[in-house]
């Protein structure tokens, strides 16, 4: 059941039109953090599809196409790597924030979707330092004085850890980086991180928003539904194309010739005994279930004990395969798993 999470805070009466000190409107921020391999790029093309519709009703939207063109200049960049040039471009590109947002006030705009999965890390990031989001704190930290006093809600999807941490892999291994190895994937087996610190970060990064949290699992193939979760209000959306899968990660056939290209014979000899839709999965039986195991825990915290300024948007009944939480939506479904180094 979808709800109005802002009308649920506040007399459904007022407007979700706030009016500044100067009569101007101020734009709520509707910021959406991924996660990456999580239905992100599809969800950023349906937005960016209705566009026309959503700038009707006073909502833009900002997608990669606009946040990677400059606008997050020096705030996306590896924390560990700063220098003082790159704090200086922060700082400015905060400010550019704000003017950007004063401008959408002064047009009238009421809200702003803005969608940039790169603001709480990398995928590269993720499996080189074997952490889940290990900088997002730092990361959000230095773009937080751009959103300072305003009404936010953070939308971030959630995913199985075995399923998310092997599409990670998947399409790291299709731009260019090394399958791993049996330690590698003992590694992300064992780090620390969950989507629970996730969540704690952002709360901590922006103490006056709320978030809202979505599994992949049940989600995944229906964008309008989300979007009305971050706007928080129903809208009269234009005509929708059929969901699809966009920027998919690559199967276990595609990965095996990769790995013969590579001169990989081993890899690509496990790797071809697939079919030739076979998702790949890195992980063991004993592995899997550990990584199942501790993304139920994290699901049964989102529902019960993340706090009030958290809420977890819990898939239809039908729709998130029962006891089985990792299988996704019909458009991620493939043929039995294949592909662990052990």
């Amino acid at each position: 059941m979808m709800v109005s999470l802002w009308a649920d805070k506040e007399s459904s009466s007022r407007s979700h039109r706030a009016m500044g000190i100067s009569g101007a409107i101020v734009v709520d921020i509707c910021l959406h953090l991924g996660a990456h391999r999580t239905g992100t790029t599809g969800l950023q093309l349906f937005m960016n599809n209705q566009r026309p519709a959503l700038e009707r009703v006073g909502v833009a939207y900002w997608g990669p196409e606009r946040t990677r063109g400059g606008l997050l200049a020096g705030l996306v960049k590896n924390p560990q790597h700063l220098n003082a040039d790159d704090t200086q471009l922060g700082r400015r590109s905060c400010g550019r924030l704000r003017m950007e947002f004063a401008r959408l006030e002064h047009e009238d705009t009421a809200q702003l979707v803005m969608s940039e999965e790169n603001l709480i890390g990398t995928m590269a990031q993720n499996i080189d330092s074997v952490r889940l989001y290990g900088q997002l704190a730092a990361r959000l930290a230095r773009i937080a004085p751009a959103f300072a006093g305003r009404r936010m809600r953070v939308g971030l999807a959630v995913r199985a850890y075995d399923l998310h941490w092997a599409s990670q892999l998947a399409f790291r291994v299709k731009a260019g980086a090394a399958l791993p190895v049996v330690a590698d994937l003992d590694r992300m087996v064992t780090q620390p991180r969950r989507w629970r610190d996730v969540v704690t970060d952002i709360l901590g990064a922006f103490p006056q928003a709320d978030v809202v949290v979505w599994p992949f699992e049940g989600w995944v193939a229906k964008p309008a539904d989300i979007l009305t979760a971050l706007i928080g209000r129903p809208l009269m959306l234009g005509a929708m194309a059929l969901p699809y899968k966009s920027n998919a990660s690559a199967n276990a056939a595609e990965l095996a010739q990769i790995a013969a290209e590579r001169g990989d014979l081993d890899s690509a000899l496990r790797l071809s005994t697939a079919g030739s839709r076979t998702r790949y999965m890195p992980f063991d039986a004993l592995q899997a279930w550990k990584l199942q195991e501790d993304y139920r825990a994290d699901i049964d915290w989102l529902k019960a004990s993340a706090g009030p300024r958290v809420t977890y948007l819990d898939p239809t009944e039908g729709t998130f395969g029962g006891a089985d939480m990792t299988e996704g939506s019909h458009h991620d479904r493939q043929t039995k798993s294949v592909g662990s180094a052990r």
